[in-house]
């Protein structure tokens, strides 16, 4: 897996690169598989709360409850139950995926929402890459707008995201070998 980590502009940036073990057919059909995105998250990623919003052949939504790993600042500032929408389209001509973190409006009526202080946003690209393998390029943003520890939040952020892109990518590689595909 190769790896690239940039800031610009207040916003950290990262893309990560894996060759995965089936076509960008395969890949997009089990990234928009319900049982494959239950199995990943709840038991790959160990999220203590998972579920689809809306599942659709280009689309798809999810809620996310992320296994907090975070330092004690980080998880003083956004809880011990921080949640979070996952929402993207996936364009088939490109072969590329559109996502964005978005916080949903009312997780915790005790907190007011902060919208906007923490933004993620990115994109997938897969490519075929030789006898049945593919490319998988993330993209990814992170911005935080938080005084004093807006870059503490996106260090954060971004080394979570590239454990979870690594398991993810195993994970895929094992369920694939399961399925004999």
């Amino acid at each position: 897996m190769r790896l690239e980590l940039c800031a610009t502009n207040n916003m950290k940036t990262a893309t990560v690169s894996a060759v995965l073990p089936c076509t960008p057919e395969t890949f997009w059909a089990s990234f928009l598989d319900e049982s494959y995105l239950r199995t990943l998250y709840l038991e790959e990623l160990e999220c203590p709360g998972f579920e689809v919003i809306e599942i659709g052949e280009t689309s798809r939504k999810l809620r996310i409850v992320p296994k907090m790993s975070f330092p004690s600042p980080v998880i003083r500032l956004v809880g011990e139950s921080f949640a979070f929408e996952d929402h993207g389209t996936l364009d088939r001509a490109r072969s590329a995926w559109t996502w964005r973190m978005v916080q949903p409006a009312k997780l915790d009526s005790k907190r007011k929402p902060r919208k906007g202080v923490v933004t993620m946003h990115g994109t997938i690209r897969v490519e075929a890459a030789g006898d049945r393998h593919c490319r998988r390029t993330d993209e990814f943003s992170i911005s935080a707008k938080i005084f004093g520890l807006g870059g503490l939040i996106e260090s954060s952020l971004a080394k979570s995201q590239r454990t979870s892109l690594a398991k993810e990518c195993a994970f895929l590689t094992r369920w694939l070998e399961r399925r004999g595909a």
